[in-house]
């Protein structure tokens, strides 16, 4: 195996030379944002897990530790930190140094600021020896550069000590890859989504997966896309990223929208006919229509009629 390291901003990142290119960068925490208690304001604080282990592989109480105050040994504590930048997550690394086996909760929060499980258990348990947790994680289709981790210490009935907090995954602009369920078409990292949803559904789901209904801001773009869609002979519409924004307007004032950017349509993509809505039957989304040979249509955006898949764009 052919294998390249590099430094970005004093962090390892390794390329791995395999049949396809991949990237696998690594992140140790740089700030605490928040935290249930902690023993000390120095050693045993909450910053002790910053940077890369301190104690680890040792074992053993270490002031160089995340530690919780001895007079709430009886509960879940939490700790959340945050990493120098996002990345798409394949693992967590939990550095344990004393009472390990007490993490109970591992969450990622999402690009609308919640936090999302990606790792949780109903029992801790206790492990005298110091180890490197990397559980198994639920798979999150946005990029990440917080965690919150829940360690609950009644098992040991003690404290719990953490020595430090890693990620890996991938960076998208260091990859050729697009990562899961994304896929590379052309230049751009597309989800098609095989689905009977509403316009406004459609466009929250590609949210929730760190994307955005996509956009097709060229003719070339549209008419590839269109392609692709009569060649999978799915019989289902898909919705895009486009929106009506003045219904009052004759023929609308439609824009491609990408994270929370609105941008004008710079030439005029609708079917023959289309745009059809009004002020009173407002059409306001946009969709790939399969009864029409998957021209663009304007629909109603969520009145239980117009179910369709959707096409995300990252």
């Amino acid at each position: 195996m052919d294998c390249n390291q590099y430094m970005l901003s004093g962090t390892e990142i390794y390329f791995i030379q395999t049949q396809e290119s991949q990237a696998s960068i690594h992140f140790w925490a740089s700030e605490v944002t928040k935290f249930s208690n902690q023993y000390n304001t120095g050693g045993y604080s909450a910053n002790q897990v910053l940077g890369k282990p301190d104690v680890y592989p040792k074992y053993g109480d270490s002031v160089n530790t995340w530690t919780q105050s001895s007079s709430q040994l009886d509960r879940v504590h939490f700790i959340e930190v945050k990493f120098p930048r996002k990345i798409f997550l394949t693992k967590v690394n939990i550095y344990e140094t004393y009472h390990a086996g007490a993490v109970v909760k591992i969450s990622a929060k999402d690009e609308d600021n919640q936090w999302v499980v990606i790792y949780n258990v109903t029992h801790a348990h206790v492990i005298r020896k110091a180890r490197k947790f990397s559980p198994p994680i639920k798979r999150i289709m946005f990029p990440v550069d917080e965690l919150r981790i829940e360690v609950d210490c009644l098992a040991s009935k003690g404290y719990v000590e953490i020595d430090a907090i890693e990620i890996v995954g991938a960076l998208l602009f260091l990859s050729d890859m697009c990562p899961l369920p994304f896929f590379k078409y052309r230049s751009s990292c597309y989800f098609i989504k095989k689905d009977a949803v509403s316009g406004d559904e459609a466009f929250a789901r590609c949210l929730q997966i760190g994307g955005y209904l996509a956009n097709f801001e060229t003719l070339e773009e549209t008419m590839l896309m269109k392609d692709k869609l009569k060649k999978m002979k799915t019989g289902i519409s898909y919705y895009v990223g486009g929106r009506n924004i003045n219904s009052k307007k004759p023929g609308g004032d439609w824009r491609w929208i990408k994270h929370g950017t609105m941008t004008k349509m710079t030439y005029f993509v609708f079917s023959k006919g289309e745009p059809s809505g009004t002020e009173q039957s407002p059409e306001n989304c946009m969709i790939f229509l399969a009864g029409d040979r998957y021209k663009i249509h304007d629909v109603f955006c969520d009145n239980g009629y117009n179910l369709g898949g959707y096409i995300c764009e990252i």
